[in-house]
């Protein structure tokens, strides 16, 4: 999964709150094994429009945002000639101020594989035919644009996973016009993912990437500002085949971190930038629960001013998000958004109906479907902690259940009617013996990892 340049960090009011999102909205189920998805305005109305690109039919896609509340129109075909259609980047190449499109073709055959952009001719989403970049990238699988020149036009990397390299492809003159091939490695083995981002706070964008066959994470300095790139610096070389990297602030000290994910051992987990200039600690794991997590997207979901993290699983077919619970990288366990995408291939977090709060996309192969899911706003912790924490029966006589839900419970007390604690057991508690406490009305105060809550119980 790439950074996706267009998302807004939306500025909240409230501290400790959390993103509630609705049902799963399809906006297509045409895109044939749907690989990748991207919002940007392709039509210059002011709002998201979407991008798709779907392997099995060589399409890249849009779909226009009818009424800027997230009402999408029919299938609009770019191309369905590009062969293994992966990836899809919206931005603007030649300078005109409107949204292109940058897209990767895999191909179906060893050796095969494409870099290539489509023009928006007015600005409107009426498109071009294709103008190649490169078809030396054997088994491309990502593109990013970014400006790796320090010259205010957008260049392109790509990731190819047959040769595997990271290539950097210069616009030349600001107008889509791009040079030669230039390799910045050819030993990334099998690598499914690229990124730009500055890693060492030096104010230009290095290229961050992924090794799935040498089980690396690594970067690579941009030395001159100018697109002249060092060695390349390990992050990890012990990840287990990861398959997507992204950059973000995790821990609120201004620098950007890591987070890549591993499907083969269910695993997502992030990388502290210790001084700010690219050395990273040792990873941190995030979750062990998706069933071969897919995709990763980073992006403040529910207001708070930290960065949480979402993703997209293969085998349980599930989009999560995981709360950053205190801006310094502790994050929550799953809070599941969907369960209705069979093989959540793409994530991203984007505001597509225009309310300030970022909802979230999905593409996912076996259903061939496109879809979102709204983020209604926020609600206080309070409100979360009434639906995750269940304490019953009510009334009760001798016993009580307590049922957390996507949260783990540290600490339970039963206090009276004057406030006098009955019973506190610490721990993850899920039953409470109140068999000898007298008949009346009980305060139980269920202490979790994300707040407190009292629930009132009455004793036969």
């Amino acid at each position: 999964m790439k950074i996706f340049l267009l998302t807004l960090i939306f500025i909240g009011l409230i501290n400790s709150s959390y993103a509630q999102f609705g049902e799963q909205l399809i906006i297509s189920q045409e895109a044939m094994w749907a690989r990748n998805v991207f919002a940007a305005d392709v039509d210059g109305d002011l709002d998201l429009d979407i991008l798709s690109a779907s392997e099995s039919d060589n399409k890249i896609a849009w779909y226009e945002n009818l009424d800027g509340l997230g009402t999408f129109g029919p299938q609009q075909i770019i191309t369905n000639t590009l062969v293994a259609s992966v990836d899809v980047f919206g931005v603007d190449l030649d300078g005109d101020t409107d949204i292109d499109v940058l897209a990767a073709s895999k191909g179906f055959s060893s050796g095969e594989g494409k870099i290539v952009w489509f023009q928006n001719l007015d600005g409107q989403g009426t498109f071009d035919i294709e103008i190649q970049i490169s078809d030396q990238t054997q088994g491309a699988v990502s593109v990013f644009a970014a400006d790796l020149d320090g010259d205010t036009d957008m260049d392109v990397l790509s990731a190819s996973f047959e040769d595997n390299s990271i290539s950097l492809f210069e616009n030349t003159n600001g107008l889509g016009a791009f040079g030669s091939r230039q390799i910045i490695t050819n030993s990334a083995l099998s690598t499914r993912d690229v990124v730009a981002a500055d890693m060492d706070g030096d104010l230009d964008l290095d290229v961050l990437t992924i090794s799935t066959g040498g089980d690396q994470v690594l970067w690579f300095p941009n030395l001159d500002g100018q697109g002249t790139f060092g060695n390349a610096q390990i992050i990890s070389n012990d990840t287990d085949g990861p398959l997507s990297v992204f950059a973000a602030d995790l821990d609120g000290d201004n620098d950007l971190d890591v987070i890549s994910n591993c499907p083969a051992i269910n695993i997502i987990y992030w990388y502290e930038n210790l001084d700010g200039l690219g050395n990273f600690g040792e990873k941190k794991i995030v979750s062990q629960n998706l069933i071969s997590p897919q995709t990763i997207f980073v992006a403040d979901l529910d207001n708070d001013l930290d960065m949480d993290i979402l993703s997209g699983s293969g085998i349980d077919d599930n989009i999560v998000w995981y709360k950053n619970l205190d801006g310094l990288g502790n994050f929550s366990s799953e809070i599941i958004i969907s369960t209705e995408t069979d093989w959540a291939s793409s994530v991203i977090a984007s505001d597509i109906d225009n309310d300030s709060f970022l909802d979230v996309l999905s593409a996912s192969r076996v259903d061939n479907k496109i879809a979102w899911y709204r983020n209604s706003g926020v609600f206080g912790v309070e409100d979360f902690l009434a639906r995750a924490i269940t304490v019953y029966p009510n009334p009760t006589q001798d016993s009580l259940a307590i049922k957390a839900k996507d949260i783990s419970i540290t600490k339970v007390e039963v206090s009276d009617l004057l406030g006098r604690r009955l019973l506190s057991v610490n721990g993850n508690v899920n039953s409470l013996d109140v068999s000898l406490l007298q008949s009346g009305v009980l305060f139980v105060k269920v202490y979790t990892t994300q707040g407190a809550i009292v629930k009132k119980v009455v004793k036969m």
